[in-house]
């Protein structure tokens, strides 16, 4: 099956666009639980040099739930584009158990190709996406960079003496950036079945600055945005996305309000950790710090995750809301500590539990172990539970 189709035109032989409302789930938690991605939605990775964009679509394109994977290396430098060619073909796929290679197609383009290229790679891609959403088939496609995608337009409309704006980028770079992403979508089509081109773009912003007119102009059109942080990458907290900063408009595998129960946790916790850098832990009193510390707990057990590990790269959907629940207990008790130093140990000790847990199989003995043992160290405790944490894990029953 083959047809002739200019790539800047949409396909559009279906009979009705649906709306984006089931989740795509990729199997990494944060994204799942806190910034989800709908089947047929767009989202975009904006973050600085070195922050962990590529290895994030990478693990996104191993573990989601889709039928093919389209890779669009949009003025990559020739190394990386070596280096996923050479690496795809050897990673085993957890959903055929073949070669990742088998359903993944990959548009090459380094950046020392022709600017013209550059632009058309893009375009390429979505078009080889839409040709196989017309198969009835659900599509990842993972352009990166949309930012040397917007240089390589800056740089054809400067030959053409066009109307520059702002930064010298083409005064239509909202419009065309809008209308790639609009390619996106879920679609039933005339057979009766349903296809689907969920779209991911990364942007690499100079310095990291995301008030630049490629990320802004990005904003406007996707449905999420998993900002990667430089502090956090330097931490060597993987995936980088920053929590704070990030957002989603999509419906994911938790209720909204479980979610939001959570994320407070994190807000409360960075405003108590800004003001320990002023008055250091002895001014900050033992109720704060201990917010501080159930923050800290939460990103470390369930927003971080191993990649490189065989358990904890992949966690299921069934997997991450048994834990998510259990997260949101230890969150929710309030737990009476002589004083700091308990609280501290207390912590220290059920995290390391917890990562442990994470990088364990869950049919083995040794995850019942664990289990059994964070159960314990919260129930010699005899915690009280707060009455907004009671009503959340209601919704989880």
């Amino acid at each position: 099956m083959w047809f002739s189709w200019p790539v800047k035109r949409a396909v559009d032989c279906y009979s009705e666009r649906l709306k984006p409302t089931t989740p795509l789930v990729t199997k990494t938690r944060i994204i799942d639980t806190f910034f989800p991605v709908a089947k047929g939605g767009t989202y975009c990775i904006p973050g600085p040099f070195g922050a962990g964009k590529t290895v994030l679509q990478q693990v996104t394109s191993r573990h989601a739930d889709v039928d093919i994977v389209l890779i669009a290396a949009c003025g990559e430098r020739a190394g990386e584009v070596v280096e996923t060619l050479k690496e795809f073909p050897e990673i085993i796929d957890p959903k055929t158990g073949k070669s990742l290679m088998e359903r993944t197609v990959i548009i090459c383009n380094t950046s020392s190709m022709p600017v013209a290229a550059r632009e058309a790679s893009v375009y390429t891609a979505v078009t080889i996406a839409e040709y196989y959403r017309q198969m009835g088939l659900d599509i990842l496609l993972l352009a990166d960079s949309t930012s040397r995608w917007a240089q390589a337009m800056r740089e054809m409309s400067g030959r053409l003496e066009e109307i520059p704006g702002e930064e010298a980028f083409p005064a239509y770079l909202e419009s065309v950036i809008a209308a790639f992403y609009e390619r996106a979508g879920i679609v039933r089509l005339y057979s009766g079945k349903t296809g689907s081109v969920t779209i991911g773009g990364t942007v690499s912003p100079a310095g990291g600055n995301f008030e630049e007119p490629v990320t802004q102009a990005t904003l406007k059109v996707v449905g999420a945005f998993h900002g990667l942080s430089r502090e956090r990458s330097d931490a060597r907290k993987y995936p980088a996305i920053h929590p704070l900063d990030s957002w989603s408009k999509y419906e994911g595998i938790m209720p909204k309000r479980v979610v939001g129960y959570a994320h407070s946790y994190l807000e409360r916790g960075a405003e108590v950790g800004a003001m320990m850098k002023v008055v250091g832990e002895e001014g900050t009193s033992l109720q704060d710090y201990v917010v501080h510390l159930k923050s800290e707990f939460l990103d470390a057990v369930y927003l971080q995750q191993n990649s490189f590990d065989p358990v904890d790269a992949s966690m299921s959907v069934a997997r991450q809301k048994r834990m998510f629940k259990l997260v949101l207990k230890i969150l929710a008790s309030e737990i009476r500590f002589k004083d700091k130093e308990d609280a501290r140990n207390f912590f220290y000790e059920l995290r390391q539990n917890m990562l442990d847990l994470n990088g364990t199989p869950e049919d083995s003995d040794v995850f019942a172990s664990l289990l059994a043992k964070v159960e314990q160290a919260l129930g010699d405790r005899k915690p009280d539970f707060e009455s907004r944490g009671l009503k959340v894990l209601s919704e989880l029953e």
